[in-house]
């Protein structure tokens, strides 16, 4: 039954960047299926969707997110900026038990960045820093950090992180309808002229 409210949807492209292991692929696949998988080593990059929605008293928001899980190991690191065009979103994910993959996660930043400098798509960008394997800590992670902290393991934070990563979406990317107003066909722009084939 339709509830008559307004329905607007966007197309969000999102990539998750990161050194190799710092568990990507498992946040992906804990975001989009709801479970924990330990998956092998990314090669290239994996994609796969997900639509988040939410509503308000007039209007229900989807936002479909475009996922791009990239290669971190370094024989791919080449590969990455070819995911990098059009990017609305970027997740920069590190392994908060591995120091170093968070020192790593600034020269991901750097690198889409730079390439994002010469692209008209440099002001629209969302980049978030995310640790990951939060459940490995002896304590909670203090506050004040400069980074999302999430456990692709036991979920936490991880619908989380994607929610309001959607609600940061400009309303000027949502499109959508009225339900209140019917939709109207022109026949007559969809016909083929007499010699030639609508086919």
């Amino acid at each position: 039954m339709s509830t008559g409210k307004q329905v607007l949807t966007a197309e969000v492209k999102l990539v998750l960047l990161g050194e190799s292991s710092v568990g990507k692929s498992a946040l992906v696949t804990r975001f989009t299926t709801g479970h924990f998988h330990r998956n092998n080593a990314t090669i290239g990059a994996a994609f796969t969707t997900k639509t988040v929605s939410w509503e308000n008293d007039s209007v229900k928001w989807q936002v479909k997110f475009e996922i791009w899980d990239t290669a971190g190991q370094e024989r791919y690191r080449s590969l990455a900026p070819m995911y990098y065009r059009k990017t609305d979103v970027a997740l920069v994910v590190f392994d908060v038990t591995e120091g170093l993959t968070h020192a790593k996660a600034n020269s991901w930043i750097e690198e889409l960045q730079n390439y994002m400098h010469d692209t008209d798509d440099a002001e629209s960008i969302v980049i978030k820093v995310v640790g990951n394997k939060t459940d490995l800590l002896d304590s909670p992670p203090s506050s004040g950090i400069d980074w999302i902290p999430v456990s692709a393991k036991s979920g936490s934070g991880v619908m989380e992180l994607f929610e309001s990563v959607a609600k940061q979406i400009p309303t000027s990317r949502f499109v959508g309808s009225d339900p209140s107003i019917p939709k109207v066909v022109n026949l007559e722009s969809s016909r083929s002229d007499a010699t030639g084939c609508s086919c």
